[in-house]
């Protein structure tokens, strides 16, 4: 639309020089053309008839002796020359179609050619010269008339009118072009203010927007006077995206309006608010209000805002978080206090506290080891062979006397000076810095470097399990395994992917896709966690999983929790009618195992068989694991 308007506007630009140009030229045509005919007309027909004249006197002063024949044929000369000159000159050719003038002309030449022997001769009492200066009288009335009609007459009239009309048209287009220059003007006008305004605010809240909070912020942060102490709050709607995807943009551009007009009540004197990102707002108090009663006051608005997201939301999803931080002498950058603000509030959105957090330095200590932890994890994920970052592997061990071994990875993060690293600390790192999906990667060929010192007969009986972080999950996953895995003493058909049902819940349709382009090269799915989601079961109906893990928190005391055991013999009988082996987490004890395999549960993992071993560990555990089962099928075929 702005595109529309500068075009708009170059094309009246455009059309008001060329308009312009055409006044300017159209007028300079007219005047000169006028001027000419006027300056040509008067110049010749005057001289004609004062050359005319003058020979005329020249010639009765002659006669009655008052002058010399010189003189007189001097006269003769001239006015002959300046008949010559205006019947054949160009000068005088527009002249002479006018009005009869080359006639009148033609009969004084005529006359000074039937009389020029006469003038010649000289003689005084001549009765020739007597009757041409007669007829010479009369034919000079002639050109006086032709004066007369030209200068007086339809001629002259003509010649006003069209000096009027030109100057009225004239009138017309500069009036056109002083009205399209000052709509030009407005227009600009209109623009550089609507510029202006977009330049320093919201278009939807109408609030200021980053640009005009830094610009209040670098103002404060320079005034000196008393009470110069800032308080920065931070605002943010937490799963807000869910309204605008499943009520539209309609719904959540009105919320958005309805919380900023409650947020522009609160400005006043000393009180700022803007609109800093798609949801998030900005408050700045600074000097009026007194620091202790500031803290209320926003909690006050927290509330307010949250009642008001609360009844424009009918699934009640969208809660108000509020992060704050607070100076009592500005010595920080604006761009710092935003930053300590924006730390604050990712704490409050972290935690899911329902109150304003302010900012500490614990919180600032804590967001420079993860913004460290970051950029040495980018790092350590372009090395397959790294020391500090490791894979772990907690055996999964089938029941019934089953040959075959499985085994999860885990990743570990043993880091110099903050020492171990939890893992889902890690893969929140790497998704918050968009390095999930790479650190996937990494995983796949760390998994093939470290299996390749196993030897092939123990190879050939694992089966490895590996968990899925949310980015890793899109229509390139089957193509990214099946690169990653190409190379490598482990094959597509023993490797098991891991998912929980959060990764999968927001399109179905494109997970069923996903999963099948898993197992059409061989990998096998399994559905972590199963049971601590509002929607484990329907997730289970929609998509077809090779296993399914069954949380630890069913299966710690099952041995002691009827109601538990029921829950979990439910969910493996369901699970084998539809062809799903089933994996019991967490098992710790002897009589945690004995009930898990009563109820018929296929596979087992937790402490009670080993804890998650290091490479060298688990090789092994491997090697006696084996061993064993050989030694217990020998006993058992005598």
């Amino acid at each position: 639309m702005l595109r529309g308007k500068f075009v708009s506007l170059i094309l009246m630009v455009t059309a008001f020089l060329g308009v312009a140009i055409w006044s300017v030229w159209n007028y300079d045509r007219a005047f000169n053309a006028v001027t000419r005919y006027t300056q040509l007309s008067a110049w010749a027909l005057a001289q004609l008839e004062l050359e005319v004249h003058g020979f005329g006197e020249a010639l009765e002063l002659y006669r009655a002796g008052s002058a010399s024949q010189e003189e007189m044929n001097k006269r003769f000369d001239i006015a002959w020359n300046r008949l010559d000159v205006f019947l054949h000159g160009e000068e005088a050719k527009s002249v002479r179609s006018r009005f009869g003038a080359d006639q009148a002309a033609g009969k004084l030449m005529f006359l000074f050619e039937e009389y020029e022997q006469d003038v010649v001769s000289g003689k005084r009492d001549s009765a020739r010269l007597a009757r041409f200066s007669v007829e010479l009288t009369h034919d000079l009335a002639a050109i006086r008339d032709v004066m007369v009609k030209n200068f007086t007459g339809p001629s002259a009239i003509a010649q006003r009118d069209l000096l009027n009309e030109s100057r009225t048209q004239n009138f017309v287009i500069l009036a056109f072009l002083m009205l399209a220059t000052m709509v030009m003007l407005v227009m600009l006008f209109r623009e550089v203010r609507h510029q202006q305004f977009l330049a320093w605010n919201d278009p939807l809240t109408r609030l200021p927007n980053r640009a005009a909070l830094i610009k209040h912020l670098k103002q404060r942060s320079a005034y000196r006077g008393g009470g110069s102490s800032i308080t920065v709050c931070l605002v943010d709607l937490g799963h807000f995206r869910e309204v605008n995807d499943s009520l539209g943009y309609e719904v959540g551009d009105a919320l958005l309006a309805q919380l900023a007009e409650r947020i522009r009540g609160v400005s006043a004197d000393g009180i700022f608010a803007a609109r800093t990102g798609s949801d998030e707002f900005a408050i700045v108090i600074s000097g009026v209000m007194p620091s202790y009663l500031r803290f209320p006051f926003l909690e006050q608005l927290r509330t307010e805002l949250a009642e008001l997201a609360f009844a424009a939301d009918p699934a009640h999803r969208v809660r108000v978080f509020m992060g704050i931080s607070q100076y009592v002498r500005p010595v920080n950058s604006p761009e710092e206090m935003l930053l300590f603000a924006d730390i604050a509030l990712d704490s409050a959105k972290r935690r899911r506290l329902h109150r304003y957090v302010v900012f500490s330095s614990v919180m600032y200590q804590h967001y420079l080891r993860n913004r460290r932890l970051s950029a040495e994890l980018r790092e350590l994920i372009n090395c397959v062979d790294c020391q500090q970052l490791a894979l772990y592997y907690q055996p999964i061990v089938r029941g019934q006397g089953a040959v075959r071994l499985g085994a999860e990875v885990l990743i570990r993060w043993n880091h110099p000076e903050y020492g171990f690293i939890p893992p889902l600390d890690i893969i929140s790192l790497a998704e918050e810095n968009g390095v999930g999906e790479a650190l996937g990667l990494w995983i796949f060929r760390r998994l093939q470097h470290d299996l390749a010192i196993f030897p092939s007969d123990l190879i050939e009986p694992l089966e490895i399990s590996v968990n899925l972080s949310s980015s890793m999950f899109n229509m390139g996953l089957a193509t990214q395994v099946e690169d990653r895995m190409s190379n490598g003493p482990l094959g597509l058909q023993q490797l098991i992917v891991e998912l929980t049902e959060t990764i999968a819940l927001d399109d179905i349709e494109l997970s069923k896709q996903i999963i099948n382009s898993l197992r059409q090269i061989g990998v096998r799915v399994a559905l972590d966690d199963f049971g601590t989601g509002w929607s484990s079961f329907s997730y289970l109906r929609e998509l077809y999983f090779d296993k399914l893990k069954i949380d630890r928190s069913f299966i710690t005391a099952i041995d002691n929790d009827t109601r538990q055991a029921l829950f979990v013999e439910a969910i493996t009988s369901l699970s084998h009618q539809l062809g799903v082996r089933v994996v019991a987490e967490g098992v710790e004890n002897h009589d945690e195992l004995k009930a898990v395999l009563s109820i018929g549960v296929d596979e087992i993992q937790g402490y009670f068989y080993s804890r998650p071993l290091t490479l060298n560990d688990f090789l092994q555990f491997c090697h006696r694991y084996f061993i064993n089962r050989s030694i217990m099928q020998e006993v058992a075929l005598g």
